[in-house]
């Protein structure tokens, strides 16, 4: 359910930016048509893409030591200036994203509950409530776009405590 409102905010963004855009370029009657009907392609084209079976398949982690996942999601990583792609997964004892194979700077990055000294947030592009930082022992930070970054924050605290208690 949250893709597809993810993917309806995304189409409708899109379909203002290309409807001002177009109507600069064309006059304001086409410029509106046109920027309405890019942002619904735009929204169905993200949402497919999304749901995808290749890219379902490229951000599948093999789980090899048969830790529980916990909590898992669609998201962006920035590495430098580019939002890479993948999913986010949230196990027992780290959190792990695994991008698709559609982006230029493909990887998987491992930080284990024990490493995470904060989470905090973001907005991303100063405006949009979705980014979730995570600063590690070695005060870098990694930020995330996710959805639901509340959740995302109290689940790892939540393990990242039950963590601590369990090695006590």
């Amino acid at each position: 359910m949250t893709e597809i409102k993810n993917s309806i905010l995304a189409g409708i963004f899109f379909g203002v930016v290309m409807g001002l855009f177009f109507s600069i370029l064309f006059g304001s009657n086409y410029g509106l048509i046109s920027g309405i009907f890019s942002g619904i392609l735009f929204g169905v084209g993200i949402f497919l893409f999304v749901n995808s079976k290749t890219v379902k398949s490229q951000t599948q982690i093999e789980n090899i030591e048969g830790l529980t996942i916990l909590h898992s999601g669609g998201a962006n990583h920035f590495i430098n200036v580019e939002a890479v792609g993948g999913k986010l997964y949230l196990l027992t004892d780290k959190v792990l994203f695994k991008s698709h194979n559609f982006n230029t700077q493909n990887h998987s990055q491992t930080i284990l509950l024990e490493q995470i000294k904060e989470i905090g947030f973001y907005n991303t592009l100063g405006l949009i409530p979705n980014g979730l930082c995570i600063t590690t022992s070695d005060d870098t930070i990694e930020k995330y776009v996710v959805n639901n970054r509340r959740l995302w924050k109290e689940k790892i605290e939540n393990q990242k405590t039950k963590q601590i208690i369990t090695n006590l």
